[in-house]
């Protein structure tokens, strides 16, 4: 009997088997998925191998790597595709070689049974797959710890995967994964942890930015009030004051300086958004209760200051009315 003939034979008898427990199978590998986890039998010349890696691991190196139409593909990919991680080795098992498909039958059995078993006690110890870090002394060949690097970034501990790689580089590790001829998965991992830092670094300027302007409107309306430190809202009467001396003055700017009606109405709609969401939305209540316990003489210089650039508001606007009349 040729090979092709026996190896076809192997494989049909395996997936009949393999469906019983819960598997699929792709070429040389039956595969399962269970509790975010993806389990794979690779069927070797004498052995079966039991490795699993978390369901994630894969979408997110793909992702690093510039490779996410990956994704799109069959879920046999994790465990067949040349760009698919390493995962931990949880058994191996023993596979005769044999013709006899009752013996074949029994065979493999035997191993889906076995490597169900190992599923159910590796889940029961490990049940939460994003909080699962894999044991490198079992791995099935990941030199470059990609596995590993995976777990750290989905945990967000991009600093600690950044040292590994420093520490790689220093000891002139070559990774498995080159693209280029100055890139290799090294330079993806650390551009992609080093971007996620980039966007958070801006968004803290931003808030920070965000924060800074409710700040000064929520103390300038409090500057307006009775400066009385026990209050902790400011009348609606300020509100109106301060608001619509600022909105009157830029529109007024607008349409007679620039000729400008569509600007107009969106200043003022971005305007009375953001007065509903710091005010609506309790942004501005941390500011107003903080301006009660400023000094005396901090809170009399940011209410001299107020009323100077409320009535200098109010001047410009009549100015602006009586010169363009």
């Amino acid at each position: 009997m040729k090979s092709k003939q026996i190896q076809k034979i192997a494989a049909d008898v395996r997936r009949s088997v393999s469906r019983k427990y819960g598997f699929r199978q792709s070429s040389y590998i039956n595969f399962k998925v269970d509790s975010g986890y993806f389990f794979c039998l690779s069927f070797l010349t004498d052995e079966a191998r039991l490795t699993v890696k978390p369901l994630y691991a894969d979408d997110l190196w793909w992702d690093i790597w510039d490779a996410s139409e990956n994704k799109k593909e069959p879920m046999s990919l994790r465990g067949t595709g040349v760009y698919s991680l390493s995962g931990q080795v949880l058994a191996t098992y023993d596979i005769k070689g044999t013709t006899d498909k009752s013996k074949l039958e029994n065979q493999f059995e035997q191993v889906f049974n076995d490597a169900t078993a190992a599923i159910t006690m590796f889940i029961a110890d490990n049940p939460d797959a994003d909080l699962f870090y894999p044991d490198e002394s079992k791995m099935d060949h990941d030199p470059d710890r990609l596995l590993y690097l995976m777990a750290l970034i989905h945990n967000d501990k991009k600093d600690d995967a950044l040292a590994i790689i420093r520490e790689a580089r220093k000891n002139k590790n070559r990774c498995m994964f080159q693209s280029g001829i100055f890139s290799d998965s090294y330079t993806s991992i650390s551009r992609w942890c080093k971007r996620e830092q980039a966007i958070i670094q801006i968004r803290n300027v931003f808030v920070s930015i965000f924060n800074n302007i409710v700040k000064i409107r929520a103390y300038a309306l409090m500057a307006l009030g009775r400066n009385n430190k026990k209050d902790t809202m400011p009348g609606s009467y300020d509100v109106r004051l301060l608001d619509g001396g600022i909105v009157t003055a830029l529109c007024l700017s607008i349409i007679f300086l620039w000729h400008n009606f569509t600007l107009v109405w969106i200043i003022l709609a971005v305007y009375f958004i953001f007065v509903w969401f710091t005010d609506f939305g309790k942004w501005s209540e941390r500011y107003y209760i903080r301006f009660g316990k400023l000094p005396d003489k901090t809170r009399l210089r940011w209410k001299i200051g107020m009323w100077i650039l409320v009535v200098a508001l109010y001047i410009f606007s009549f100015a602006i009315i009586f010169f363009e009349r």
